[in-house]
């Protein structure tokens, strides 16, 4: 069987681009002029991120629907055939957050995240956007020097950048701290672990977590 991730790469689709591939999971950019669409294509289970405001007509098992997206948006779907066609009268453009057939890291969920996102200092904010029995998508922000306390990270995450920042991040248990800076767009994996997460740049921090959980 053709993986999910590889069955809408075919020359019929030349507005998918891969942005970003981990073990169990594959980011793809779609980008769709006026009236353009992607033929019917498998697809797996997938979190999509609006990167621009569009209308888009969604078919799948004889059935067809018309929604419209503003950016920022997130919405799931559930793995199967389906076509997409961008209906408005402006480019569509949104990303893709795909579950392909690989395992997924062995480790915990991340329930600590809960307690200390309910207690966030001045500065810091934290907000679930979708979650379901297969995902968990949250949007965090932190102004300069805010943090987000010591909890347990659930290894299978993919983060996206809304901003540009700095931050630090460290286990507060064996004070191991490392400091990266990413650019609006950057798409990066981020480990398990008990970890604390600090801006330590100038600019505010913005960002989106893809967990999956199966």
């Amino acid at each position: 069987m053709t993986p999910p991730d590889q069955s809408i790469s075919r020359p019929a689709s030349d507005h998918v681009t891969t942005v970003h591939r981990t073990p169990y999971a594959v980011v793809r950019r779609v980008d769709l002029p006026a009236g353009a669409g992607l033929p019917e294509h498998e697809g797996g289970p997938r979190v999509i991120y609006s990167l621009r405001p569009y209308t888009m007509r969604f078919e799948a098992e004889g059935q067809s629907s018309e929604r419209h997206f503003e950016a920022g948006d997130v919405h799931f779907h559930a793995e199967g055939p389906h076509a997409v066609q961008n209906t408005g009268d402006q480019p569509a453009a949104f990303l893709a957050f795909v579950r392909t057939d690989g395992s997924l890291p062995a480790g915990a969920p991340d329930e600590d995240l809960g307690d200390a996102a309910a207690s966030l200092p001045d500065g810091a904010s934290h907000e679930v956007v979708l979650e379901n029995d297969r995902v968990l998508v949250r949007r965090v922000a932190l102004e300069p020097g805010a943090s987000i306390p010591p909890h347990d990270a659930p290894p299978p995450r993919i983060v996206y950048a809304l901003t540009n920042y700095t931050l630090t991040i460290g286990d507060p248990e064996d004070d191991t701290r490392e400091e990266r800076s990413f650019a609006e767009g950057d798409l990066h994996d981020q480990g398990p672990g008990r970890e604390r997460v600090e801006n330590t740049g100038d600019t505010r921090a913005a960002y989106l977590v893809v967990a999956f959980k199966q």
